[in-house]
């Protein structure tokens, strides 16, 4: 029951609007961090119990997978609806100019890159057309059976 209490509030507040997010590693260090202190809390689960974050989180999966999948879903959703503007600008990358010097900013197109495990644009374009397709890549990886 507590954790069913702690998804439907506390998650559903914690990652509002996560479908949006780009994530550096150390990003979703410290939104992974955050979550799990969070439920050892709900759970009142003591560091004096030397229990491990996978005895914590049980069949739970990590915040981190969680905004995966939202954002995948999200991208897949949109991109098949062409009356919508963010449709033509999702997987949009500029053709000229050149980055900024250091290290170059982190872009939405680069984590679904990261998301999908596929280089290429066109090719991420094309699975997500097919929906039932696209489900089950997201399905295969985020780890849940489909």
């Amino acid at each position: 029951m507590k954790i069913r209490l702690f998804v439907a509030t506390v998650e559903s507040i914690l990652l509002y609007g996560s479908e949006t997010w780009t994530l550096t590693e150390s990003l979703s260090k410290q939104i992974d961090g955050c979550y799990t202190r969070m439920l050892r809390m709900a759970l009142d689960v003591d560091w004096k119990q030397h229990l491990t974050n996978k005895e914590v989180y049980g069949t739970l999966p990590r915040a981190t997978m969680k905004i995966q999948e939202r954002r995948m879903r999200l991208a897949g959703h949109l991109q098949r609806h062409p009356e919508l503007t963010a449709s033509s600008l999702l997987l949009w990358e500029p053709k000229h100019g050149a980055r900024t010097r250091g290290r170059p900013a982190l872009t939405y197109v680069d984590n679904l890159r990261k998301d999908t495990g596929l280089s290429d644009t066109r090719e991420i374009a094309g699975l997500m057309a097919d929906r039932l397709l696209w489900r089950r890549h997201i399905n295969a990886r985020t780890l849940k059976p489909p």
